[in-house]
C-alpha cells in the first residue's frame, strides 16, 4: 500500500515517525527543510506540551478534542518523546507548568523526529507545493460504496498516487513558514467543509498615541476584555491574567494571545471589543496611594508611580489623569495635579486609581496571520470521525492537526494536539 503525507509541520512529522507498516510512505514538504515552525516553538525552546489536562474547556471544539487527548494524553507524549531521546523537563511560571526538552532547544526535537523519520524508510520529498488532490474519478464514500480510493497528488513538478493519504499541512499561521493555507481550498473542491480560518494565539494590535513609546514594556496584569454586538449590548466578558507585552504597534503577552482564540471569532462576526488592563490588583488601592503620598512628599509628581509600574506605562497613566483632571471644568484650580508629590489632591488619587485599574487600549483589532501561532477553524469536526480522524466523505482520507478546527492556549496545548492526532492516525494506518 501506498501512503502519502502531506505537510511536513509538527504533526507531518510525529506521524512519520510514528508509523509503523511495511507499506511505502511517502512525505510530502513545500518547504526545502521540515518542521520549520516547530523550530519557532516555544521561542525556540520548543514547549512541547503543559502539565495540567485535568481540565479541557479550553480547547476549541473541547468534546472532539477531549476524546483524543484522553487516549494519547500528556503521559503518552512524554513517554514518546523519551523514546526518541528527549528528556523531557518541567518548568513553573505564574503557576503554570510547561514541558520543554532538557537541552532547551527545538533543534533536538527536530533531529530526534528527523532521525526517526529517516529510521522508518519514509521518503521526504523537499520543495513540493501541492497545488491539486483528486479521487480517482472524484467518487466520494458512501453507504453503498466502502471500498478504497486511490488519490492523486499533484504538485508544481511532479504527481503522485497514493491509496491513503494524511492532510498533515496545518493552518495559515506562520506563513513564512509555508503555512498558506491552499490545501482548504483544495479541501472544499473535494466538497469538504472548511470553517473560515482565523487568527488564533495573537497580540491585539493598536491605534493607540499613548501606547507608542511603551515598546519592549512588559507588565503583570488581569486583562479584561468586554464583547458588545452591533447595538452595543454587552454579550460577554473574558477575563486572563498574565504578563502583558507592549510594542509600538502592538499589545502582546500569553494572556493577550489566549484571549484572542475567543475574541476573534466575535470581531469576525462584526462584534465590537473594548481591552482594558488592571495593572494593580489589590484592594484599598487609593488608601494606598494616599500613604504613599505622605512617604514619596519630596518627589515630582511625574514620579509618583516610579517602583509600582514601569516608568514608561506610569507616564502614561499619569499623562492620562492629569488630561482629565484639567479637562474637568468642575475642578477648582486647586484640584488640578501640581509638580510635587505632595500637592497631589485627593481627587487626583482617586483618578488614578482609575485609571491603574481599568487601563483602556483604544483602537484595537486583531493580529494577522503573520504573527499568529495558530489558526482558528479549519476541517469541519462533524466530517471526521473522531476515533481514526477518517474523513467522513473519503475513506482513506485523514487529518492530524492544526488543519483541524480544533485550537488550545499557549503552552504546548496545540503540540500535544499535533501529537495525539498524529498517533491516532498512526494507528488507524495499520
Amino acid at each position: 500500500m501506498n501512503i502519502g503525507i502531506i505537510g511536513g509541520g509538527a504533526s507531518g512529522m510525529m506521524l512519520a515517525s510514528l508509523i509503523k507498516t511495511k507499506d511505502k510512505v511517502t512525505l510530502i514538504d513545500a518547504n526545502a527543510k521540515l518542521g520549520k515552525k516547530l523550530l519557532l516553538t516555544g521561542n525556540g525552546k520548543c514547549n512541547f506540551t503543559a502539565d495540567d489536562f485535568t481540565d479541557l474547556h479550553n480547547i476549541y471544539n473541547n468534546d472532539f478534542a477531549r476524546a483524543i487527548y484522553k487516549r494519547y494524553d500528556r503521559d503518552s507524549f512524554l513517554s514518546f518523546m523519551k523514546n526518541i531521546g528527549i528528556e523531557p523537563k518541567l518548568e513553573w511560571h505564574k503557576g503554570r507548568g510547561y514541558y520543554y526538552p532538557n537541552s532547551n532547544k527545538s533543534t533536538s526535537v527536530y533531529y530526534a523526529l528527523l532521525d526517526k523519520i529517516k529510521a522508518n524508510g519514509v521518503n521526504i520529498v523537499y520543495n513540493a507545493k501541492v497545488i491539486n488532490i483528486e479521487s480517482d474519478n472524484n467518487k466520494k464514500t458512501s453507504d453503498n460504496d466502502k471500498n478504497a480510493t486511490n488519490y492523486i497528488v499533484e504538485t508544481e513538478t511532479d504527481r503522485y498516487v497514493f491509496d491513503k493519504i494524511v492532510i498533515a499541512t496545518g493552518g495559515m499561521s506562520y506563513k513564512n513558514t509555508g503555512s498558506d493555507g491552499s490545501v482548504y481550498k483544495i479541501l472544499e473542491i473535494l466538497k469538504h467543509r472548511v470553517v473560515k480560518p482565523l487568527p488564533g494565539l495573537v497580540g491585539f494590535a493598536h491605534n493607540d498615541h499613548d501606547l507608542k513609546g511603551l515598546k519592549g514594556v512588559r507588565v503583570d496584569a488581569k486583562v479584561i476584555a468586554t464583547i458588545y454586538d452591533k447595538d452595543s449590548k454587552i454579550l460577554k466578558e473574558y477575563i486572563e491574567t498574565g504578563e502583558v507585552q507592549f510594542n509600538e504597534n502592538y499589545v502582546s503577552g500569553i494572556p493577550m494571545m489566549d484571549m484572542s482564540r475567543y475574541i476573534n471569532r466575535y470581531i469576525d462576526d462584526g462584534c465590537k471589543v473594548e481591552l482594558r488592563l488592571n495593572l494593580y490588583d489589590r484592594e484599598g488601592l487609593y488608601d494606598y496611594l494616599v500613604k504613599r503620598r505622605e512617604n514619596l512628599y519630596y518627589k515630582k509628581a511625574q514620579d509618583f508611580l516610579c517602583g509600582l509600574l514601569p516608568d514608561e506605562l506610569a507616564n502614561v497613566i499619569i499623562k492620562r489623569t492629569q488630561n482629565e483632571m484639567h479637562n474637568d471644568t468642575s475642578n477648582r484650580k486647586d484640584e488640578l495635579c501640581e509638580p510635587e508629590v505632595e500637592n497631589l489632591t485627593n481627587g487626583f488619587l482617586k483618578s488614578l486609581v482609575k485609571y491603574i485599574i481599568n487601563f483602556k487600549i483604544g483602537n484595537t483589532s486583531l493580529g494577522n496571520f503573520d504573527n499568529a501561532q495558530v489558526t482558528l477553524g479549519g476541517v469541519d469536526i462533524n466530517e471526521v470521525n473522531v476515533d481514526t480522524l477518517e474523513s467522513k466523505i473519503y475513506k482513506g482520507m485523514y487529518f492530524t492537526g492544526e488543519v483541524l478546527d480544533i485550537d488550545g492556549r499557549c503552552g504546548g496545548y496545540n503540540l500535544q494536539l499535533a501529537y495525539s492526532t498524529a498517533v491516532l492516525v498512526s494507528h488507524s494506518l495499520m
